[in-house]
């Protein structure tokens, strides 16, 4: 495969990812307006390719989750260089972000306040309605739906955090395995093989709980074969930039092993070895923290996770550790850990001193 670093976007970073962002692209130009937000932002879309197959490709329906979008921007990057010849074989049909209300405030949500991946079957807000006109005006072979998760996962069995995320969505609460979904089973053992050479126990198997009101679960039950990639956390790095090269070089094996015709060589069964993603990750893992109750003292362990908020001046995330778990957490991992044990200061979690030293985390 190319040098990721040859194609990459360097000057796009960052995770608040909006239309201004894809507006700084070279190739900005390219893009069509496919139609407008509850806001009446701009919902921007991409033919690319001219082969027989259609893929469909859209990222940022939720706002707030733009490490896949970074990514589908360097793809593009790729296919325009590198990757021409995979435009005789497919025809590329991506919309970016299909919530730019979302992406400006930095919200999950639409303006409206609507979880876009919750509304396919009532189909309440512009934005799902026209993601699914596109849908049946490409009448696609393929779905790619990109997101990112929370840097909550980690790969079952592991403790290892889960870096990349995938799953063919079911079509029913049984979760049978039908022909659409095998051909997604197939592309994504693809996917899970070229990473397992890069970042060998990272890559996990999302949840595939039914949810009808979900767009992949709707396309697939459609009978399009469509995966689902989730961007996760890798370490302390929360600009997710070497996420982002992993979701690249997934989007990158998927299509070359669908232009290539190379899943149909694939056991779908081997899908159901990938591990699943499990629950085991705070961002920060303070362990031996010696707390006063009303009762007694003891060391116990805190965990913390981080609400991101977005400083409008500056336009940066801003990354807030707020505890959310105490007690005897030795099974539970954290992408930063901290040992109080040999800290004899006591605290209560409303200490100032405690307060203090989680302002410096």
């Amino acid at each position: 495969m190319i040098n990721y670093s040859k194609f990459k976007i360097h000057e796009i970073n960052g995770r608040y990812i909006t239309n201004d962002t894809l507006l700084e692209l070279s190739f900005s130009n390219d893009f069509n307006i496919l139609g407008f937000s509850v806001g009446l932002a701009p919902i921007y879309y991409l033919k690319l390719g001219s082969g027989p197959l259609n893929i469909l490709i859209w990222s940022q329906m939720h706002g707030n989750e733009s490490t896949s979008t970074r990514a589908l921007f360097d793809l593009i990057s790729f296919l325009k260089t590198y990757g021409k010849d995979y435009a005789n074989y497919l025809t590329f049909h991506i919309v970016p972000i299909l919530n730019p209300d979302g992406a400006l405030n930095y919200t999950r949500n639409n303006l409206n306040g609507i979880d876009l991946n919750r509304d396919f079957l009532n189909l309440s807000q512009p934005e799902s309605r026209l993601l699914k006109n596109l849908y049946e005006s490409v009448e696609p072979d393929f779905c790619f739906n990109l997101h990112d998760q929370r840097s909550i996962y980690s790969v079952e069995g592991t403790n290892n955090s889960s870096i990349i995320s995938l799953l063919s969505p079911t079509v029913n609460n049984s979760k049978s395995v039908t022909s659409s979904r095998t051909k997604s089973m197939k592309v994504i053992c693809s996917i899970y093989n070229e990473l397992n050479k890069l970042i060998e126990g990272h890559v996990s198997r999302f949840n595939d709980d039914y949810n009808p009101n979900c767009f992949g679960e709707a396309f697939q039950t459609l009978g399009t074969p469509t995966i689902l990639f989730e961007s996760g956390q890798l370490g302390e790095d929360y600009t997710r930039e070497n996420t982002r090269e992993f979701m690249c070089i997934s989007l990158i094996s998927a299509i070359k092993s669908i232009a290539g015709h190379e899943y149909k060589n694939i056991n779908h069964n081997n899908y159901f070895l990938i591990p699943e993603n499990d629950k085991s990750f705070f961002d920060i893992l303070i362990k031996n923290v010696l707390l006063k109750s009303k009762l007694k003292t003891k060391r116990l362990d805190l965990g913390l996770r981080f609400e991101e908020n977005l400083c409008k001046k500056t336009k940066k995330i801003i990354f807030i550790p707020k505890i959310i778990k105490k007690g005897m957490l030795k099974s539970m991992n954290g992408h930063k850990e901290i040992d109080f044990v040999n800290n004899s200061n006591i605290y209560n979690l409303k200490s100032n001193n405690l307060v203090e030293f989680l302002k410096k985390i």
